[in-house]
């Protein structure tokens, strides 16, 4: 064994010497095996943090549209603490807020909680394209436009006059990389941008989405009104049509549904590790969980900030990739998510995940430690 290794040591040493003398000639690296490993799952692509020749690392160019849920807030602090992304534009998109009235609470936890000063802040359509659309509960959208009632400096900072479509379009645009969108709401203001300008596909890197269900019972829980529906998560089922066409698109997809994100609970403990904090956006994050432990009677869940983590750590998460769509007509299945066939390796769906390891992550980033 040992006379073996040190034959293969000098076997590989003539080699590099040799191919080192003439560049038209490849190394070939002795070690690697020419066997493929047969697995169904695969790592998140959404975006990359690679270093270039001789560069620092490049941060993704990220568009959040969110929905005003406690756990945007949460993903939106996230992302702004992760040194891999660079945030270029927000969007108050539909869903449990009214985009219009969440507007200036937004503005204020954008530039004076968290110093984004240079990222734009657009107000998104105010209601769905599909029109057999739902709304979150009365209750719930109050409470968002009220930003939960966490209490917020005061700003002078103004919203940029474009509707959130436009900016999406505009970003797209005139980015010099390809852009990664991250949508945790419905996917009204995507859909519109797609029908406006269907060019900017080409400059997006993909669409990373909190939504959906597709092995796992929806999370409509008999509060969607007269709806009788099972099957749906909320963020699609509200705009069930614009999920379609974003789904029907064509740019690759990073899909985050209630199959890879419903047992994150977020526990006493966690939370303890945010009090006494310095960081105002640490700070507020606190006291928002402090209110939703009164408001759950205990422990509770939230989505959308697994959502953020995949655009640049995957490896959280056990994934599986395949043609997808959304039920849009109206009935028992509105809003459903499906996988068609496992045919498109472009897209992929996250179906379970570390939750320790996200946890520890999460905490680290939020608190960088």
């Amino acid at each position: 064994m040992k006379f073996k290794n040190m034959k293969l040591a000098f076997l590989t040493i003539v080699l590099l010497f040799s191919c080192a003398a003439c560049e038209a000639f490849p190394v070939f690296n002795l070690f690697k095996s020419s066997s493929k490993e047969s697995t169904p799952t695969t790592t998140a692509t959404a975006g990359s943090s690679e270093t270039p020749q001789g560069g620092t690392p490049s941060k993704i160019p990220v568009i959040f549209s969110h929905d005003g849920a406690p756990d945007d807030i949460a993903a939106m602090l996230y992302l702004s603490k992760n040194p891999a992304v660079e945030i270029i534009g927000v969007v108050n998109s539909y869903g449990e807020q009214v985009p219009r009235e969440s507007s200036q609470e937004w503005a204020a936890y954008l530039y004076e909680i968290l110093d984004l000063d240079t990222v734009p802040l657009a107000i998104g359509s105010e209601t769905p394209l599909d029109p057999a659309g739902y709304a979150f509960p009365e209750s719930w959208r109050t409470a968002a436009n009220d930003f939960w009632g966490v209490q917020l400096p005061a700003t002078n900072r103004t919203i940029d006059p474009r509707p959130g479509y436009q900016l999406i379009i505009d970003l797209v645009s005139s980015s010099t990389e390809k852009v990664t969108l991250l949508v945790t709401g419905a996917q009204t203001d995507v859909a519109l941008a797609l029908q406006h300008a269907p060019q900017i596909k080409n400059h997006i890197e993909r669409i990373v989405i909190m939504g959906g269900a597709f092995y796992v019972a929806g999370n409509l829980n008999g509060n969607a009104g007269s709806a009788s529906n099972e099957a749906a998560e909320w963020n699609i089922f509200v705009d069930a049509l614009a999920a379609k066409q974003v789904f029907n698109s064509g740019v690759p997809l990073t899909i985050v549904p209630l199959d890879g994100s419903e047992n994150f609970w977020i526990t006493h403990d966690m939370a303890d590790q945010l009090s006494g904090s310095e960081d105002a956006g640490v700070n507020l994050l606190s006291q928002l969980w402090q209110r939703q432990f009164e408001m759950w009677n205990g422990d509770f869940l939230i989505w959308d900030i697994l959502a953020a983590v995949s655009i640049t750590d995957g490896q959280y998460f056990v994934w599986e990739n395949g043609s997808l769509d959304v039920i849009s007509e109206e009935g028992e299945q509105h809003g459903q998510t499906l996988v068609l066939d496992g045919s498109n390796r472009d897209n992929e769906f996250a179906v379970g995940n570390d939750y320790g390891g996200l946890a520890t992550h999460i905490l680290d980033s939020v608190l960088a430690r």
